[in-house]
């Protein structure tokens, strides 16, 4: 005889009476809807477009309250991405609102667990007081690059991880929310920078102090570094809020800057940690110290082995450093083992604006934003080698490039190469007859290979410079830029708001 079979759930829904369906599955747990949706089409879409699991939101955060905390949390970063989604009709998408909250939730309590299992249980639990409406967005789009990935920052606080050959979107890194201590205020909060290497990717906040740090291969999150106070120990529980400046990565190190927002301390402190490489043990503080009195409006950090180089912008008081111009750019040289000054570099300006700067080997780019020029100076003996005139337009971006080139960008969009080596060993100390190469492809059409970044979800194709283009929005101005001996790639951005990805193969440009 014929075994009878027969599938309650289908019957229901054949029967319209889906809402019984959702009253069954109200008493499975998560790992138990996770797996139902595998018995059938049916089965997944029932349980996907379910009204219950508003139910059993609201019943988990009645029970437990960590549960609660991290729903809160959830919800600061992603209430306006989940409701503007799709054109599905109101019902549709508070099914689907409540289903996908609900699994963000889980996730990041397991990542939160595997996180502390990985750490040896050295992760402490962060307090929470209140999450009031917080808006998040990015600075600038900056984007870096190591020997396989371009890492950029995007909207809602996400990191996307592009195959820097075929420039196809292999990862997208989200901020583990429950390890950043929002601290119960109604304001807005920004990721700043982030920057890679071949062990690690790293990002930090504008306003909060932790420093997320991701494994380079895998892309797996290792651990969230908190602010270190003077004794020496991580901060616990609730602290005030920060003023972060940057921080860079060289090898194994971190080295990043902040400041306490208060009237009783109003120094900068830097710090130099020192990181597992496995993603094992604990994290070494190397350095920390007081260095630099407020106000300053802006600070870049940079090192090697040799040096520890800071670039600030510091200010008359601390009312001009948000509505005034800048009294003086300064550059510091420690040393990098003993973390003594070895030189100060002060240079007067009258220039709202902060120049491009950048530092690799021992030597030092600037740009000069009013009076169109760069210098280079040497970080061993703190002089000036050169001053280079780059043109009429504006100065948005500089970098040295494997010691033998600097590459500049500038409001248009136009690249210059420049001769770094025959610069350094030419006697006058003013030329202009170092330029290599000029390259406009931003400013014509068709453009050198370009991406545009959009939602997690949109193709990345590869654009042949030479194919004919369609026609794209005029740059409104451009973004950051990073380059090795390679490529080098500039974020522009466009007048409709979005945001382009330029690369250009630097040995072909060179």
């Amino acid at each position: 005889m014929e075994e009878f079979k027969f599938d309650l759930i289908e019957s229901l829904h054949s029967q319209y009476l889906d809402f019984i369906c959702d009253q069954i599955f109200a008493y499975l747990d998560y790992d138990s809807l996770t797996n139902s949706k595998m018995v059938s089409v049916v089965w997944k879409e029932i349980i996907s477009k379910g009204e219950f699991w508003k139910v059993m939101v609201e019943r988990k955060k009645k029970v437990l309250p960590y549960w609660k905390k991290v729903f809160d949390a959830v919800k600061v970063f992603k209430d306006q991405e989940l409701l503007s989604r799709g054109n599905a009709d109101a019902s549709e998408r508070y099914c689907e609102y409540y289903h996908t909250m609900y699994c963000l939730v889980e996730d990041e309590i397991q990542k939160s667990v595997d996180s502390n299992w990985r750490a040896g249980g050295k992760y402490q639990r962060v307090k929470y007081k209140s999450f009031g409406n917080h808006s998040f967005g990015v600075y600038g789009c900056e984007c870096e690059v190591d020997s396989q990935w371009i890492v950029q920052l995007q909207q809602h606080c996400r990191i996307l991880v592009r195959n820097r050959w075929t420039l196809k979107l292999e990862k997208v890194l989200e901020i583990p929310l429950t390890e950043i201590n929002m601290n119960g205020r109604d304001r807005e909060v920004k990721l700043t920078r982030v920057k890679i290497n071949s062990n690690f990717i790293t990002a930090s906040f504008s306003v909060h102090p932790e420093i997320c740090v991701w494994d380079a291969k895998s892309h797996e999150l290792l651990r969230v570094l908190k602010p270190v106070p003077e004794q020496g120990n991580q901060v616990e529980g609730e602290y005030e809020e920060f003023d972060v400046k940057g921080h860079c990565l060289w090898n194994d190190l971190l080295l990043s800057c902040y400041a306490r927002i208060s009237e009783a301390d109003e120094s900068f402190i830097v710090t130099l940690r020192r990181i597992p490489l496995n993603g094992d043990g604990e994290v070494t503080l190397l350095y920390y110290q007081k260095v630099l009195p407020k106000p300053i409006s802006s600070l870049e950090v940079a090192m090697d082995d040799d040096y520890i180089v800071l670039f600030f912008a510091k200010c008359l008081n601390s009312y001009e450093a948000n509505f005034s111009i800048l009294a003086t750019f300064e550059i510091e040289i420690r040393c990098a083992v003993a973390y003594d000054v070895l030189h100060k570099i002060s240079i007067p300006t009258s220039s709202p604006c902060q120049p491009p700067f950048h530092y690799l080997n021992g030597f030092i780019v600037m740009g000069h934003i009013e009076e169109n020029f760069f210098r280079i100076w040497s970080a061993g003996d703190g002089r000036c080698v050169k001053t280079i005139c780059y043109g009429d337009k504006g100065l948005c971006a500089i970098r040295i490039i494997s010691d033998k080139y600097i590459v500049t960008c500038d409001d248009d969009g136009v690249l210059k190469i420049w001769d770094f080596q025959a610069a350094l060993i030419h006697p006058e100390p003013f030329n202009s007859n170092f330029l290599i190469r000029q390259i406009s492809h931003l400013k014509a059409i068709p453009r050198a290979a370009s991406v545009k970044p959009s939602v997690v979800s949109s193709k990345v194709r590869r654009i042949d410079g030479r194919k004919k283009m369609p026609r794209v929005p005029p740059i409104e101005f451009m973004g950051s830029t990073c380059a090795d001996e390679l490529q080098t790639i500039l974020v522009s951005h466009l007048e409709d708001g979005s945001s382009y990805l330029h690369v250009e193969t630097f040995l072909n440009a060179a």
